[in-house]
């Protein structure tokens, strides 16, 4: 079972990798002279408390072991709270329908989809990462997104095997704790196909622009993330985003609200609950935090 989760997440865990993603370059160094926080949040409810994990796509091998604080209040929770139903069907019956909808099946290719200063972006990191053009020939924007973002992931070290998704979904699956999904893979793909459809080329150009700072700005983010400064993962998520409302509203703002409807149900029910979600969901105007408080939850960072 823990293989079969460890392929679901390389497979098919970057769907949504480079809307969630932190993006941008940090103009100013983070300092970690005074660690008080984690990025971490506790929610009390009626009945039960929550503890808000944020995940970040730029973890690495030397990014464990994780704060004291953070498994603690794993042990403390007796159900697990994911994004994504990775294993909700066959590997090779999401593979397929992710080819199926995501390859050109005409006359119609990658280049003549997107614009020429996209498509050299793209060319550009395919030879960075020694890919040849001719595989993507035929992808539309948004599998072409997710296939070179894997790749430049992969080639940064940045692989799902160290993610806290999987880090966590190991520990649950292996302590036999309580599995909670708000979303399944299909319902990803089919957010990408349907709501983007026709003007996918934004998804792609987005993940090209945060690709293109990655290698500069992973340090800055990991650095904020580990001493919790919620402000400092705003703003780069505000700079990957700002370009782009309508991938805001509709990766962000529209599922953060949907979530907090399903975790505010959690916090009326006994038993404690450990949620693990993108940084970028958590924070900002709208951000799961916002909406919880909106809410009258007491929350307090960690």
């Amino acid at each position: 079972m823990e293989s079969t989760r460890r392929r679901w997440f390389i497979t098919v865990g970057s769907l949504v990798l480079s809307l969630v993603c932190l993006g941008a370059a940090a103009p100013n160094p983070v300092s970690e002279n005074k660690v008080t926080s984690v990025f971490m949040w506790s929610v009390q409810g009626p009945k039960a408390k929550a503890f808000l994990l944020g995940s970040l796509h730029v973890f690495s091998k030397d990014s464990y072991p994780l704060d004291t604080r953070i498994e603690k209040a794993y042990r403390a929770c007796t159900r697990v709270v994911f994004e994504a139903d990775l294993g909700s069907a066959s590997t090779e019956e999401i593979k397929q329908k992710m080819l199926n909808l995501g390859t050109y099946h005409d006359n119609m290719t990658l280049l003549k989809s997107v614009t020429p200063k996209t498509f050299a972006r793209l060319k550009k990191h395919l030879d960075i990462d020694g890919l040849a053009l001719e595989r993507f020939s035929r992808f539309k924007p948004w599998l072409a997104s997710i296939a070179i973002a894997t790749e430049e992931y992969k080639r940064l070290g940045y692989t799902a095997e160290y993610s806290l998704d999987y880090h966590f979904i190991s520990k649950t699956l292996k302590d036999k704790k309580d599995l909670i999904f708000l979303e399944t893979a299909c319902q990803q793909l089919d957010l990408l196909t349907n709501t983007f459809q026709g003007r996918d080329e934004d998804l792609l150009k987005q993940t090209l622009e945060e690709l293109d700072v990655m290698e500069k700005s992973s340090d800055e983010i990991k650095r904020a993330w580990k001493i919790g400064d919620s402000t400092r993962i705003e703003s780069f998520t505000n700079r990957s985003l700002n370009d782009y409302p309508e991938i805001r509203e509709k990766l962000f703002t529209d599922r953060n609200k949907t979530w907090v409807a399903r975790i505010s149900m959690l916090l009326n029910q006994k038993g404690n609950t450990f949620i693990v979600l993108g940084a970028g969901h958590l924070v900002g105007q709208n951000g799961v935090l916002d909406l919880l408080k909106a809410r009258g939850f007491t929350i307090t960072q960690q």
